[in-house]
């Protein structure tokens, strides 16, 4: 009866470990190119933190869609991690948005990734209400677990792949009616006023966030590059475009910087949707409209970073 305990347990182990593998993200190859980032100076709305300027991107891996809420709770599920939404750090919960509640968007107690917007994330939509610190928490699980080299895509990288040869507003062209092919955006079907945010002139039917891969992908073959989630990228903000925009931040003292976030969500509007607008936050925030995709490094040698240390908070200015 002892051997068959001990092998009960050990064949439990096995499948245990089995379960808790984690799928590895498909990716796409970006090839390598010299391009434009950031918008013209006679772009519409644009803003001065976008500079347009030229870069020199290595060809990288790109991960086709965002991180699901499945891909996330395996790591979970594996690692018994708990989350920067669920103890509350620095903020109650995470910045939601709950129409029965005035101000509607706030920090709420009961968001988080199992529950951005009040029901049950279904296991295909991006992952939501993590910090930049679960972020990197994800990360080192995958790295180790898979063997590969993941990371957050840098600023740089993120807008070339965004762009896949574009120089519009959008990586379909300019015309904000074809939004509802491309991107799940703030559109005539979204939960808010005229007077409170302008929408596209379309309906898609999808009043928040969605599935990944409901939409068509762009010329490189990535989906959701515009809406349904913000992405955090590794990049620390900085209002000269050109400083910063192709490095990941400093894991010694990234806790006082602002990380660089792109794309738009399913709350956006066409200016904030751009291509070339840029976002920012602390990296303890934490939004239900705020996801991220990964790159797979070729070469797990060629990038040193030390691990993220324990979260600190900041300040951030007016």
């Amino acid at each position: 009866m002892k051997l068959l305990s001990c092998l009960f347990i050990v064949f439990a182990s096995i499948f245990t470990d089995a379960l808790a593998q984690p799928v590895q993200p498909k990716t796409n190859t970006i090839p390598s190119a010299c391009a434009y980032i950031g918008s013209p100076e006679y772009e519409h709305h644009r803003n001065a933190d976008e500079l347009k300027h030229r870069i020199c991107i290595n060809s990288f891996e790109l991960t086709q869609h965002e991180i699901t809420v499945s891909d996330f709770r395996t790591f979970v599920n594996a690692t018994n991690y708990i989350t920067d939404a669920e103890i509350n750090y620095q903020e109650k919960g995470c910045w939601s948005y709950d129409s029965t509640q005035t101000p509607a968007w706030n920090w709420y107690s009961w968001a988080n990734w199992k529950s951005p917007l009040g029901q049950t994330a279904a296991d295909n939509d991006p992952v939501t209400c993590i910090s930049f610190y679960d972020i990197s928490k994800y990360i080192a699980w995958l790295n180790r677990t898979t063997g590969e080299h993941y990371r957050l895509p840098t600023e740089a990288e993120w807008e070339y792949a965004t762009r896949a040869g574009s120089n519009s507003l959008y990586f379909w062209g300019n015309n904000p009616r074809l939004s509802c092919r491309y991107a799940n955006f703030a559109d005539q079907s979204a939960p808010f006023s005229s007077k409170e945010l302008q929408t596209f002139p379309c309906n898609d039917k999808y009043t928040l966030i969605t599935s990944v891969k409901k939409y068509s992908p762009n010329k490189f073959g990535l989906y959701d590059m515009l809406g349904n989630a913000w992405e955090w990228t590794c990049s620390e903000y900085h209002s000269d475009y050109s400083k910063l925009s192709n490095t990941c931040v400093d894991n010694e003292n990234f806790h006082t910087k602002f990380i660089a976030v792109r794309g738009g969500g399913w709350n956006s509007d066409p200016v904030r949707s751009r291509i070339a607008y840029r976002n920012w936050e602390a990296p303890w925030i934490r939004m239900a409209s705020w996801g991220f995709r990964l790159v797979k490094q070729k070469k797990r040698h060629t990038f040193k970073r030390k691990p993220i240390t324990a979260r600190q908070p900041i300040q951030k200015s007016n």
